[in-house]
């Protein structure tokens, strides 16, 4: 395999906010891309800053009475607090408030300025004259001049998507005071991104763009490229232009050179040169970003990095905004929600398990669904993976000493480390490199349950119980050395779950190339203590209540009796009654006939051409094994979020066809208008009587 050298960033935070989970979709895609390309053996340098210029910045510490210098201090503080609690792992984090970042775009401007690309004119602006100064286009609002919506920012409108002039606004107002601005004449300078209107083009054209952000950036510029304005007036927080006093660079020409910068301040530290990383055909250039600043970085930026010299992106990656529960992130729905108050309430794995789940290489939205978020959870990552290393490595450590061997393997095991590394080498590595996480995560959950199922199936205690010891280790061992091989396809992801499970094992931290490495005779398991404890449904739904609430609902749900195996329904909550005409009765010995019983789906998937059905590999503890049940709810739930879930069945069911599949019994569940639900018995085991 070829080493690579990648240079890696994502969207520079602004500072003069807090990082929310919005954020955290895009550090943890790069963060996740960033390590399984370490993982892989090659150089991945992750490169981010604070973006710290601008009216806002200004604007805000004059409130505050603080200095920009301060405020933006301050911010880079929290902002690294908040992402080394998510596990981000940068080679540098910056600012773009830096000697590093001035010189360099200080030199950027004079090669555009050179090169006949700098051009002045004076222009109209809308101006406060009950602030005394000019207004950026996002602290002016009205109506769209295309489509007619109400309050609009003066730059584009959220409605329609129409880009336009502050200027062009109906009725503007002034969203720092309300006044009405009047308009007033300013010489600015420009990029005339007209003359590089060839360059681009190609650029858009090569394979640094998906063909859904090639479609939009070749539509601007078959629509005909403006000229972009670098300039802004003062009082502004930011680099001053050489040779125009009172005028500062305008934050989007200096905020992507902080890219630069950042690795500029890394090499410094490193004795290394920064012609290695943006000035080299063998070093790759990735950026992360949010859809909404497409615009910037596939025209200005590459204009700017062409003609200044340096090597043009590798690849720009575009990811969708995040919603919550369907919805626009909102502080009065108690959805806006702060990465440091997601901290104080669950792990950061969980999340970093979720998005990895979600995202591919689309632009689409994410969605934080918080019940698919706990059961994706607690299906995919408690259950199962979490599941497989402590029934594992416990029986390990109390049932035979903590020593494992490989020298009694069977074909079966050996059959399930086999398919473990192809299914790593073949789906999960070429899943990671095309960023399709969602993939990659679907393939370890197979792995996952296809090794729980072993050793279910395997039951290494009744071979202890028999007295063939060299059996039970070698199922143990082969279970143990799937954990450990998980444990590498899924350290870009959730990297703590791996550190534990190499310490376990008395290993050194394992990448890729020590797939192969398999346990044997000479390992052992240390110090076994469960990766993760199983949460309860409360502390996900404790996500989106007001702040001031979720004490309250704490102490509250400290006092409340739950029902077995429904965690959301308080016996003292009243839910609507709903009424209905009970069925015939019938006799005792009838009700005798069925036979209910706890079950544990062990792997879920959805019937082809059938949206409603689901076919699900059932634990009953029935003598010859899981039985396979075809249920009617693909459209209440995620085959993926309904693997290891406890569910009740009727398991005398005479057999029957759907859609070519026969089906052993039937799951039972509870329907209202308000939707399907399964009543869990989560205090239960597989198997047992419902009586």
């Amino acid at each position: 395999m070829t080493k690579r050298r990648l240079l890696i960033t994502s969207g520079l935070p602004y500072a003069n906010g807090a990082i929310h989970l919005g954020h955290m979709v895009e550090a943890i895609q790069t963060d996740v891309f960033a390590r399984a390309m370490r993982m892989m053996g090659h150089e991945a340098l992750y490169m981010c800053a604070d973006d710290t210029h601008g009216t806002p910045i200004e604007i805000n510490a004059t409130k505050r009475g603080i200095t920009p210098e301060a405020l933006i201090k301050e911010a880079w503080a929290s902002h690294t607090a908040d992402f080394k609690g998510f596990d981000i792992d940068f080679a540098n984090y910056y600012t773009t408030h830096s000697e590093e970042n001035k010189t360099l775009a200080y030199d950027i401007f004079a090669k555009l300025q050179a090169a006949g690309h700098i051009r002045e004119e004076v222009v109209k602006q809308l101006y406060s004259e009950s602030l005394g100064r000019f207004l950026p286009d996002r602290y002016v609002k009205g109506g769209c001049p295309k489509c007619g919506a109400p309050d609009q920012y003066g730059d584009v409108c959220e409605v329609c998507k129409s880009r336009y002039d502050a200027m062009e606004l109906v009725d503007p107002h002034c969203v720092l005071d309300g006044s009405t601005p009047v308009v007033r004449e300013s010489r600015h300078l420009f990029i005339s991104l007209s003359n590089l209107v060839d360059e681009l083009r190609e650029f858009a054209k090569s394979d640094a763009l998906s063909d859904e952000v090639r479609n939009f950036v070749m539509t601007w510029i078959n629509e005909g490229l403006q000229d972009w304005n670098i300039s802004r007036d003062k009082p502004y927080f930011g680099f001053e232009i050489p040779g125009y006093p009172d005028k500062f660079f305008y934050v989007w020409l200096d905020a992507p050179v902080g890219y630069i910068a950042t690795t500029l301040s890394w090499c410094k530290q490193h004795g290394a040169s920064l012609d290695t990383y943006w000035r080299s055909k063998d070093t790759e250039i990735w950026h992360f970003i949010g859809k909404d600043i497409i615009y910037f970085h596939t025209l200005f930026w590459p204009a700017m990095l062409k003609v200044a010299g340096y090597e043009m992106p590798h690849r720009i990656h575009a990811h969708g905004f995040l919603t919550v529960n369907g919805k626009k992130m909102s502080k009065s729905r108690g959805t806006f929600i702060l990465a440091s108050k997601y901290l104080e309430v669950l792990p950061a794995a969980y999340l970093r398990f979720y998005f990895a789940a979600k995202l591919s290489t689309g632009v689409e939205d994410i969605d934080l669904n918080i019940e698919d978020f706990y059961y994706r959870v607690r299906s995919g990552l408690i259950d199962n993976l979490a599941n497989l290393h402590n029934r594992s490595f416990s029986f390990a450590a109390t049932k035979l000493d903590g020593r494992l061997a490989s020298s009694h393997y069977d074909e079966a095991c050996r059959t399930l480390l086999d398919e473990t590394k192809k299914r790593i080498q073949n789906e999960i590595i070429p899943a990671y490199e095309s960023l399709d996480t969602a993939t990659a995560i679907k393939v370890i959950c197979e792995i996952g349950n296809a090794a729980n199922l072993f050793y279910q199936e395997q039951a290494p205690w009744t071979h202890l119980k028999e007295g063939r010891q060299d059996a039970a280790r070698a199922i143990v061992t082969a279970c143990a050395d799937v954990v450990r091989m998980i444990a590498i396809a899924i350290k870009p992801v959730v990297p703590d779950f791996s550190a534990k499970i190499f310490a376990q094992l008395g290993l050194h931290d394992q990448n890729l190339a020590d797939l192969d490495a398999h346990l044997n005779d000479h390992n052992s398991v240390q110090n076994v203590e469960k990766t993760y404890i199983r949460p309860e449904r409360e502390t996900f739904d404790a996500l989106t209540m007001p702040a001031e609430s979720v004490q309250e609902n704490a102490q509250e749900t400290a006092q409340t009796t739950v029902l077995p195996g429904d965690e959301k329904t308080p016996l003292n909550t009243a839910p609507e009654i709903v009424r209905a005409p009970l069925k015939d009765a019938i006799d005792y010995e009838d009700f005798e006939k069925l036979d209910i019983r706890v079950g544990k789906i062990l792997a879920c998937e959805k019937v082809k051409k059938s949206n409603k059905l689901v076919c699900c590999q059932v634990e009953i503890g029935h003598p010859d094994g899981p039985v396979q049940i075809v249920a009617g709810i693909a459209k209440h739930y995620e085959p993926e979020a309904l693997i290891n879930r406890n569910v009740l069945v009727l398991t005398n069911l005479k057999p029957r066809q759907l859609f070519g599949l026969e089906s052993r019994g039937m799951i039972l569940a509870a329907s209202d208008d308000a939707g399907l639900e399964l009543p869990g018995t989560l205090l239960r085991a597989p198997g047992a009587t419902v009586r």
